[in-house]
């Protein structure tokens, strides 16, 4: 999603502002959150602007997310940024049976601190993109968005690029859980994960049109790929959690405006939603 250029100068310069609190050699902000203690980027406008000014990020949707794991659960996380999702969700499944994917270096310096921070450091963290076949690929960082880092042909870093069926460990009996956030990249995602997708309980994914487009794939790939999979699709908005009761290709063909973004939870059993 295209941000006005002023408000992008604005945010540029306000972050450099921001990131001075820290000196030059500063790597964070320190933030004693719902999330768990998390060390952020001040320059971040988004998720670390929320965990420091609410004490929260994406709470209703972690609260959800939560009521699927159990300890020992098999968590992956595609997307961990610095952990303000999988965190609350590791220490439910435990950190020993947690799997997550970082390519940015920076957000993966925060995540590793975080996640130590936390007493979780067993999570298995891989410096890696993930999807449809191994190699590697440009990648960019977003210094005021770093949610936003992502893939990009014009990227100024190379990372490497696996796949979810040669990574996930193979003596996983199931995977409980599966969170793909790959800013548009979500189909090459879930393509390599062939072997890995039968074996998922609930898939939780970022639907966002404009970035599937920008990657060079359809809103029809991405809803073949998860409702081919998933008897049961819920559309989540924060706290409010839709079932999607038609064809998923039909609902995601009515909701692919520009700017559009929200994430779906499917499941192979009927949503129980948490009291």
């Amino acid at each position: 999603m295209q941000v006005p250029w002023r408000k992008r100068v604005s945010r540029l310069l306000r972050a450099r502002w921001r990131a001075r609190v820290l000196s030059r050699h500063g790597i964070g902000l320190l933030a004693e959150t719902k999330n768990g203690t998390l060390a952020v980027d001040a320059r971040d406008f988004n998720v670390s602007r929320h965990l420091l000014e609410r004490g929260e990020y994406d709470w209703a949707q972690v609260g959800l997310l939560r009521s699927l794991l159990a300890p020992g659960a098999c968590l992956v996380v595609v997307g961990a940024h610095i952990g303000s999702v999988l965190i609350p969700l590791a220490r439910v499944s435990g950190a020993r049976s947690a799997l997550a994917f970082e390519p940015s270096p920076r957000n993966r310096r925060l995540l590793t601190m975080n996640l130590a921070l936390n007493g979780l450091a067993a999570v298995r963290v891989e410096a890696s993109a993930v999807g449809a076949a191994a190699g590697t690929a440009r990648f960019t960082e977003n210094p005021i968005n770093s949610g936003n880092s992502r893939l990009s042909a014009a990227g100024e870093i190379e990372v490497p690029v696996v796949t979810l069926d040669a990574t996930v460990p193979r003596e996983w009996p199931q995977v409980d859980l599966l969170v793909v956030d790959a800013e548009g990249f979500e189909v090459q995602v879930l393509r390599g994960a062939g072997a890995v997708l039968p074996r998922t309980r609930a898939l939780y994914v970022e639907y966002a049109p404009e970035q599937l487009l920008e990657q060079g794939c359809s809103v029809a790939q991405f809803a073949a790929l998860v409702g081919g999979e998933f008897a049961h699709v819920s559309a989540v908005r924060g706290a409010s959690v839709e079932p999607v009761v038609e064809g998923l290709a039909g609902y995601l063909a009515r909701h692919a405006a520009r700017g559009t973004r929200f994430d779906l939870l499917a499941t192979r059993e009927p949503l129980a939603m948490p009291r």
